[in-house]
């Protein structure tokens, strides 16, 4: 059951969302008023207005020429781009914060033709920074005719795509730190060349070639016979990095999305795809429908008091591309309700609240597509999701889902030149059990914007220092059954994730200590990912944790703490020094290789359970390869 490539259609539902005997509210327009910053097209627009606005975002939010110097990286526009069905012969690049977002019930239903589509190219200005500052920007639901370019690194979605041709992730020896692949097909091959890293869900690929360090797959089908494809392997000095593989996805749901009504093409629905156990390959059904009647759509000037009047009322929120100003957090208060993101909207923290809560003791929720962004005051959790009361499991409560889920504590110089003041203790704090997590990077900023040139819409950028940009965590989980696939959460300046609850479960981490920090650090024993004294179960696989200490001589004791019992279900955890100072004394509970002996020089080293594997470099002539 739920194998293979399924589709499925079912009839647009009118929602009570209390599960009880609630009024339903009355129906909002549909189609919605939506706001400039969303374009939707159709086969019949003129390719050249089309071509002109896709070209203005990324004059926005794209590259600077001819250095290559990422002028959108923290630019304060954001962009949607839909399409109805149908064929396009459209190439365009994908700038920050932009979407592109496909309407059919089936991907296959919009596709790009053209010789290069809708891609992502590379910031080539070397030996730095390649495209490790290529963040937050988002492809969903089309087919693309021939291969395709999705050179990038963290925050930078690519779900719901067929392929027909090659997928390339990285090129001309630009470094690159990516990166997410979901519930998509490539029907050639994935060029991953020197990724440093990548995490495939639920996918079905050719075949695949590359990764340096670490790629997990979960849930991925192939019709070669590539091992690596098939089982986990160790890193080696031939294929430079471990391949992790995990047959099934043991709990899974895609990502909400929008489409067209096919029996009324000028009106909308959101979808809601269904949860799913131990499955493979992508998996394309429609899901719940509901007509756009039970969906407001924000405009980016609302207030947190006008969206919370509509989710109060039973609505499902669709968020417009923009940056909202927050004095109140989001409240999700019903069973079932969804909020979606656009265009990577900003939810911005202005006085030192949440910026999204869900009421405790709900199931089925779906939040996706936003950014969860720190302000100046101290902020006790970006998001806080419920408040530590359980559930019996017997129950069979339907689990929710965070999806494209991304959270920053500094770097944006929006609203006064937040910056280097941002300050937030947690990111996310997860106090709900049966909350499964897809795709999400936690960022503690290790650069930030802190005035713009004169002479060019450039950013000046600055280097986070020590004290600057504070937060404790990225990740805090004190539900049960817990789960994440594809973990990034960067530079806090405690544990980076702290475990409370039983049957927690990670499917692949990238964690990089902070740069900043001092030898306290390593006096206090924090660590990349800590399970907490008592928890009985637990699982991960994948996780890597890496140091690049620019400023003191820091030793790391170990990189992840578990209980004793549990280290045998940590799977093939990686610790490297990307340069700097100190290093890691050990991969986990003081056992296993540490990196950093050799000096201001790259050091990697797997703990693969069957095996341990080290490989020291000099990279002197091209720098750290800071992500």
């Amino acid at each position: 059951m739920c194998r293979g490539l399924q589709q499925a259609f079912v009839l647009v539902l009118v929602a009570d969302y209390s599960g009880a005997a609630a009024s339903i509210p009355p129906p909002l327009p549909n189609p919605p008023a939506w706001p400039a910053s969303v374009k939707v097209y159709s086969p019949s627009t003129p390719a050249d207005e089309m071509l002109a606005e896709l070209t203005a975002s990324w004059d926005t939010n794209g590259y600077q020429p001819p250095v290559g110097e990422a002028q959108g990286r923290f630019s304060t526009k954001r962009y949607a781009f839909l399409f109805k069905p149908g064929v396009y012969a459209l190439d365009f690049p994908i700038g920050y914060y932009v979407q592109v977002l496909g309407l059919g019930t089936s991907p296959e239903d919009v596709a790009f033709t053209g010789s290069e589509g809708p891609h992502v190219p590379c910031n080539l200005q070397k030996p730095q920074p390649g495209q490790l500052t290529t963040f937050w920007r988002a492809a969903e639901r089309f087919r693309r005719e021939g291969s395709m370019d999705w050179l990038v690194s963290q925050a930078c979605v690519l779900r719901d795509v067929h392929v027909t041709g090659n997928l390339t992730l990285q090129k001309d020896g630009a470094h690159a730190s990516g990166g997410y692949l979901g519930n998509s097909i490539v029907d050639g091959e994935v060029l991953a060349g020197g990724q440093q890293q990548w995490f495939t869900r639920n996918s079905r690929v050719g075949s695949w070639s590359g990764v340096g360090w670490n790629a997990v797959f979960v849930g991925v089908t192939s019709d070669s016979d590539q091992a690596d494809l098939k089982q986990s392997t160790c890193g080696s000095m031939e294929d430079g990095g471990q391949r992790v593989v995990v047959d099934e996805a043991p709990l899974v749901a895609e990502k909400p999305f929008i489409s067209i009504n096919p029996h009324d093409t000028t009106k909308f629905n959101l979808n809601v795809p269904e949860h799913q156990h131990n499955r493979r390959g992508p998996d394309w059904q429609t899901g719940l429908v509901y007509g756009f009647e039970r969906v407001y759509v924000t405009q980016p000037s609302d207030s947190a008091s006008q969206i919370n009047e509509q989710l109060a009322a039973g609505y499902h929120v669709v968020v417009s591309p923009g940056i909202y100003t927050l004095t109140a957090p989001l409240r999700i208060s019903h069973d079932h309700q969804v909020v979606l993101c656009l265009g990577l909207s900003t939810l911005l923290s202005m006085e030192g609240n949440a910026v999204v809560t869900v009421d405790p003791g709900l199931q089925g929720i779906r939040i996706a597509g936003c950014i969860l962004e720190a302000g100046q005051h101290e902020t006790d959790a970006l998001l806080q999701w419920g408040d530590g009361t359980k559930t019996d499991p017997e129950q069979h409560r339907a689990p929710s889902f965070m999806h494209d889920l991304f959270a920053r504590v500094g770097g944006p110089g929006f609203q006064d030149h937040i910056g280097n003041t941002a300050t937030a203790d947690v990111m996310v704090r997860i106090a709900a059990d049966d909350v499964i997590g897809d795709d999400l990077w936690l960022w503690r900023a290790d650069h930030y914007e802190h005035g713009t040139t004169l002479a060019h819409t450039v950013p000046d950028i600055g280097i986070t220092d020590l004290g600057e940009c504070p937060c404790k965590h990225g990740l805090v989980v004190t539900g049960d059954r817990v789960k994440v696939y594809h973990l990034a959460v960067e530079h806090t300046q405690q544990d980076q994730v702290q475990w409370y609850g039983e049957d927690g479960e990670t499917y692949y981490l990238q964690c990089e200590i902070p740069y900043d920090v001092d030898s306290e650090y390593a006096k206090e024993g924090y660590v990349a990912y800590r399970v907490q004294d008592g928890v009985q179960r637990h699982q991960a696989w994948g996780i890597g944790a890496y140091s690049y200490f620019k400023d003191f001589p820091v030793w790391m004791p170990t990189a992840f703490r578990v209980p004793a019992a549990l280290v045998d279900q940590i799977k093939q955890p990686f610790v490297i020094k990307l340069w700097g100072n100190g290093g890691i004394n050990s991969t986990i509970n003081d056992l296993g290789p540490g990196v950093g002996t050799n000096g201001e020089k790259f050091d990697r080293a797997w703990l693969n359970n069957d095996c341990v594997f080290r490989q020291q470099a000099d990279l002197s002539s091209t720098g750290p390869l800071l992500l």
